[in-house]
């Protein structure tokens, strides 16, 4: 198709720089002719197409073939108006110079420039003539591409509601031995005549056998290389293989499982397509091929991605009895679907007979639902949990166990319009379900398999990743984060591809998403602006281009501008948040020019915002300018240990609104924006994560100072949390009548380790106290306890009593 439209695209261009010569070297009214033909001959051939598309009884193969047919014409068209555009600015360009301005100081024009300029005004007006006229056929041919796609839509949809006669009718019982017979009658003649013509087409069209030859080699070839990567890199090489290894293992294992089978079978499809096999052998033989490879795929992908026999290779998370059942499931349902369906579309031979296609239907849609019952159980689903994992307990989720409950009630539904005659839909239904079910399956395992492949590519331990850590210069230990990104592209790749084929599983008309994905990407005009993909993204590169720019100018002054003048801190800070917000607001003004959008517009756009702000949006903006300043000053940032306003805790999430806040009573607090900019703020990990922890302690007044020193010190020293710079601080505070008060100063890494430190501390000190005798841990009878309190209250009243007055 591509091809077809390149060439045919070639042959329109080359076809109007005939004519743009010809009416170069010929007097302006005569080139109008051969374009105008041409013209006619477009228009003529939308007429015909228009008229065939009216007409009863079109089939959708056809109007596939008629929109072709418009796309070649809407293209050629496109080429002939760029063409004209493009001769009609050269012209225009020509002109500009002869152009007559009157005034004293300008001589007189002589003829020969008169002639010239009359010339390419002629010429001009001959190009916007066949601007026009193009612009005329490509706006005809979009409008019949629409109705086409909208009949196509209605013949598909008549056809899936056609309803015949119910199997368990009388009249489908009465005539099902007879059609039944006359099917396999006709198989019978039509096998029988195959073999009798069929040696003598393939001696006949032996010469256009010859590229079969290079696919049997390339076969060949596959099978030998498939059979050094799985002894290199198969499921034999691992004795205990991990996730990267059983992905890459089974992928091999599974692509020498099947693709040389695969290819086997198609190139004896070919060879037997070759023999000219009469109708309806014909039409079979691709469906049989067709139909095994499919059967090889599955069967691969149970094999390799199920493995029941080999659990430690199993790529699914499934259980033993779990994978046993489902590859079993999946085996019979696909062997004895494929065989049933390829029976069905045998004896049927596209509708010819009815009675025994509404029998045959409710026979496969009854077969393939019994069948599929059991692999879309919950017993085939039950995930391998591990002592203390937090998997769910079926594979999938809850979002698979709903989609498979869906899938069931799709399968009977089948069952049902089979019994009221609807054999169309109801065959429609479960060949679609199941080309849905092995795209996305492959779509998924592509999925696997690319993830895994990229991270075996960027470990450390991998020939790939050293390769790319010594290119880039990069310490040998590094973790690389490019993989995600080109995970990510290919993941848009496969869902791209799962958007297009998967409708036209469905027969759904695929044209018009193609056209609508075209239409978001090459953009979508909204009043006077046009927006696309690719706007958006050149302005987002553009933005970020601009920010590094910005950020190399603010390292420039900051580091090596700054010092050598003579300003104060405060004067440096203030010149490079300027520098800051002036290169954010150029950044954005470059990125919405790079948008396409009029500054004129955005100008009317924000002057009718303005007057919304003044009407009573001003603590929204307030808080929208707040969350862009504090996003872009990062005076505060997610995993901030921060407290404001009364509310203290941890930084989750700025959103542009408010910020969130998540305490340590793991609620979360919403605050707005403003508030950070019109209140002081406390952000413990600003510079860094460091903290200092304090432990007032008191001991007897009995107690060694120096000894106690010693202990909180040494008791400090010995955790291994505690950082060594700065030093632990031990002070002796003071003397009171109670006891000796100590303070220990402590310093962590992390602000999340105070809480463990400051427990460790709190038990080291105490048995270091009890140990040197400091602290009684039994404590003393109850008299005493009276006793030492009356000592304590006496001693209290002899030193207010002594004490100077006041």
């Amino acid at each position: 198709m591509l091809l077809k439209e390149m060439r045919f695209r070639a042959a329109c261009l080359l076809l109007l720089l005939l004519v743009g010569t010809m009416a170069q070297a010929q007097t302006p009214t005569v080139p109008q002719r051969p374009f105008g033909q041409i013209v006619d001959v477009w228009t003529r051939q939308l007429d015909r197409i228009a008229d065939r598309a009216t007409q009863p009884g079109v089939l959708a193969g056809e109007i596939d073939a008629l929109r072709e047919e418009v796309t070649d014409v809407r293209l050629a068209a496109s080429a002939a108006a760029q063409l004209a555009r493009s001769n009609l600015a050269d012209i225009r360009r020509l002109l500009v110079p002869l152009e007559v301005k009157p005034g004293p100081d300008r001589p007189a024009e002589t003829d020969e420039v008169r002639a010239e300029r009359q010339r390419l005004t002629e010429q001009a007006a001959i190009s916007e003539g066949r601007v026009k006229q193009s612009e005329v056929v490509i706006a005809r041919a979009n409008q019949l591409l629409e109705h086409m796609t909208r009949l196509r839509g209605q013949v598909v949809l008549n056809i899936l509601l056609r309803r015949d006669a119910s199997p368990l009718s009388g009249e489908v019982l009465r005539n099902v031995g007879t059609e039944f017979a006359a099917s396999m009658q006709g198989l019978m003649s039509a096998f029988s005549k195959w073999a009798r013509e069929g040696p003598r087409a393939l001696r006949d069209g032996a010469r256009d056998l010859t590229g079969l030859a290079a696919w049997a080699a390339l076969t060949v070839v596959l099978w030998w290389l498939g059979r050094t990567l799985a002894r290199r890199f198969g499921r034999g090489h691992h004795n205990e293989p991990g996730q990267r290894d059983r992905t890459i293992a089974a992928a091999i294992d599974g692509l020498g499982l099947v693709l040389v089978p695969i290819l086997a079978v198609w190139l004896i499809g070919r060879l037997l397509v070759a023999t000219d096999p009469p109708q309806p052998l014909a039409m079979l033989l691709p469906e049989l091929v067709l139909r095994l490879i499919v059967l090889l795929l599955v069967l691969g992908m149970t094999t390799t991605a199920l493995a029941p026999d080999r659990p430690a290779w199993r790529v699914l998370p499934l259980t033993d009895p779990a994978a046993r059942l489902l590859a079993q499931a999946l085996r019979r349902l696909i062997v004895v679907g494929t065989a049933l369906d390829f029976l069905y579309l045998a004896l049927v031979q596209d509708g010819q007979y009815p009675a025994l296609s509404s029998l045959s239907a409710l026979v496969l849609a009854g077969s393939l639902a019994f069948l599929a019952l059991p692999v879309l159980g919950n017993a085939a689903w039950q995930a391998s949990r591990p002592e203390g994992s937090d998997r769910p307990f079926l594979v999938g989720g809850t979002l698979w166990t709903a989609t498979r409950v869906g899938l069931r009630a799709v399968l009977l539904s089948s069952i049902a319009f089979a019994l009221l005659g609807y054999v169309v839909l109801a065959t429609h239904i479960h060949t679609a379900l199941a080309w849905t079910c092995l795209l996305v399956a492959l779509a998924l395992t592509a999925h696997r398999l690319a993830g895994d492949l990229l991270e075996t590519m960027a470990a450390p331990d991998t020939p790939t990743g050293a390769w790319v850590r010594r290119l880039f210069g990069l310490p040998a230990d590094i973790t690389l984060r490019g993989q995600h990104i080109a995970l990510l592209l290919i993941d848009v790749a496969l869902v791209v591809a799962l958007a297009l084929t998967i409708p036209a599983a469905w027969n759904v008309d695929t044209d018009a998403i193609l056209r609508g994905m075209a239409q978001v990407v090459m953009g979508v005009k909204i009043g006077g602006v046009t927006i696309s993909l690719r706007d958006i993204a050149l302005s987002l590169i553009t933005f970020a281009v601009c920010m590094l720019l910005v950020r190399l100018v603010r390292r420039i002054v900051r580091d090596r501008v700054m010092p050598t003048v003579d300003a104060s801190l405060p004067m440096r800070q203030s010149v490079d948040a300027g520098l800051n917000y002036a290169g954010v607001a150029i950044a954005l003004l470059v990125a919405i020019g790079a948008l396409g959008i009029d500054f004129t517009n955005l100008a009317i756009v924000l002057g009718a915002l303005s007057v919304g702000i003044g009407l009573g949006l001003q603590n929204i903006a307030n808080n929208i300018i707040s969350g862009v300043l504090l996003l872009v000053e990062r005076s505060i940032k997610a995993g901030d240990w921060i407290s404001v306003s009364g509310h203290e805790g941890f930084v989750r999430r700025i959103n542009i609104r408010a910020t969130e806040i998540e305490t340590f009573q793991r609620t979360h607090v919403i605050v707005p924006n403003s508030v950070f900019l019109q209140n002081p703020v406390v952000n413990r990990t600003y510079s860094d994560t460091s903290s200092r922890i304090d432990l007032p302690i008191t001991v007897a007044l009995a107690t060694d100072p120096a000894k106690m020193e010693a202990i909180l010190r040494d008791c400090a020293l010995g955790h291994p949390r505690v950082l060594r710079v700065p030093a632990p601080i031990v002070r002796f505070v003071r003397v009171t009548p109670t006891g000796l008060e100590f303070e220990l100063y402590v310093f962590v890494a992390r602000l999340e380790d105070r809480i463990v430190v400051t427990n460790d501390l709190n038990r080291a000190i105490l048995a270091r106290m009890i140990e040197e005798k400091i602290v009684n841990p039994t404590p003393p009878p109850p008299e005493y306890r009276v006793r030492d309190l009356d000592r304590i209250a006496e001693a209290l009243r002899t030193d207010r009593a002594a004490a100077p007055p006041r």
